[in-house]
């Protein structure tokens, strides 16, 4: 009969650090610090690999990132002057294309770090980025999720294609955590809550306008319901579009052209129906070779399919805003190269996606979810070098 393997000091101190690390491990993924703590990594990772896979010295504020900073540092008028469009012409009014909370906010932060805006500006979207985060956990629990599916949704938010711009002096991070916690009032039936949130991330950035189409039905179908308060929901499509439509009507009492000429001179942006993206995806799968060009139209594809599979699996309202996100990203032309990070505020079909995973083994999750996330964050780095439009 054969002795039984002896158990040294050594494999007995290894054996029982494994465990108290693996305890430890359970007990931070547990803990009300996780959301943060995994979106601070994972965000760690990518900037790492982005300031690796730079050439030469990183440029902390490229395209967009520098009309906010200038905007937050000089205002809008001043930011005008000398600033180019897209294509590279004069446009002393295209500063008022960029809407005003991000900038506000950065100008609030910079005196904390010595007026140095650009620092000022990652700081603000790294804590955006943080409170999204939080969020999307919340939202994950709404939705059906576990433990686990926060986790992994989390993982995929902070890694998605174009998450360097949580990153950057970009304002996706704010008007995503201002976006996440809307729908999340608005599941709770907190109407006054969801309208303010709505009503700032209408400052934010126009992506927020399918969250006032949202307010908008939401209020229809709650003034037919049965309730004291359901006045409250009649008042909140007023609320909620204030931001929005008081910024929009501001550049147009301060500019002779205001803010859909603006960005329609500047950067193309009408809405055409489509035919812009239909293009670009055509051209793609027939004559390109790009890797970034291909990824952008497999990206826009597989959210059209996606929005449309996925309506019995979330709630109207987080679908309906998701089917807005997606169809205002293919119907506008423009910049197609943008459209990644666009797709971004279409945070809800990756929260999807991560509950769809907990259906898996424990091994087969982890997988997925870190391939896609490297994918995501090198894919970020890749686009930002290689293709710097596409931010």
């Amino acid at each position: 009969m054969a002795a039984a393997p002896r158990r040294t000091a050594a494999n007995e101190g290894f054996g029982s650090a494994f465990d108290q690390a693996r305890v430890l491990g359970a007990r931070v993924l547990g803990s009300v610090w996780s959301p943060a703590l995994l979106y601070l990594v994972v965000r760690g990772f990518g900037t790492l690999i982005f300031v690796g896979m730079a050439p030469d010295r990183v440029d902390w504020r490229p395209w967009d990132a520098d009309w906010y900073l200038k905007i937050a540092e000089h205002g809008y008028v001043a930011s005008g002057i000398g600033m180019l469009d897209a294509s590279g012409k004069p446009m002393p009014d295209g500063a008022y294309a960029f809407f005003p909370l991000y900038p506000t906010v950065v100008r609030l932060f910079a005196p904390i770090f010595g007026d140095n805006y650009i620092v000022a500006g990652i700081v603000v979207s790294t804590l955006a980025g943080v409170v999204g985060a939080y969020g999307m956990a919340r939202l994950t629990r709404l939705l059906g999720g576990n433990r686990r599916a926060e986790t992994i949704a989390v993982v995929l938010v902070a890694a998605a294609p174009m998450s360097v711009v949580y990153t950057l002096p970009y304002p996706e991070s704010l008007l995503i955590a201002l976006v996440v916690w809307a729908l999340i009032a608005l599941l709770e039936r907190q109407w006054w809550l969801f309208a303010l949130l709505t009503a700032v991330a209408g400052t934010s950035n126009p992506m927020a306008g399918p969250l006032i189409v949202v307010a908008i039905v939401a209020a229809c179908v709650a003034v037919n319901e049965q309730g004291q308060r359901r006045w409250w929901a009649g008042v909140t499509p007023l609320l909620a579009a204030a931001g929005m439509l008081g910024y929009l009507f501001w550049v147009a009492a301060h500019t002779a052209r205001g803010y859909f000429h603006i960005t329609d001179v500047g950067w193309g942006n009408r809405i055409d129906g489509g035919l812009v993206t239909a293009e670009w995806i055509l051209d793609a799968v027939t004559t390109s070779r790009d890797l970034f060009v291909v990824v952008t139209a497999i990206a826009i594809v597989v959210s059209v399919v996606a929005v449309a599979l996925v309506r019995r699996q979330m709630p109207w309202q987080v679908w309906l805003y998701t089917l807005g996100t997606v169809a205002l990203i293919v119907v506008h032309s423009g910049l197609v190269q943008d459209r990644v990070r666009l797709l971004l505020s279409a945070f809800p079909l990756l929260i999807l996606a991560a509950i769809r995973l907990t259906r898996c083994s424990t091994r087969v999750a982890v997988v997925i979810t870190g391939l896609a996330s490297l994918f995501g964050l090198w894919f970020s780095a890749y686009a930002l070098i290689v293709w710097p439009h596409s931010i």
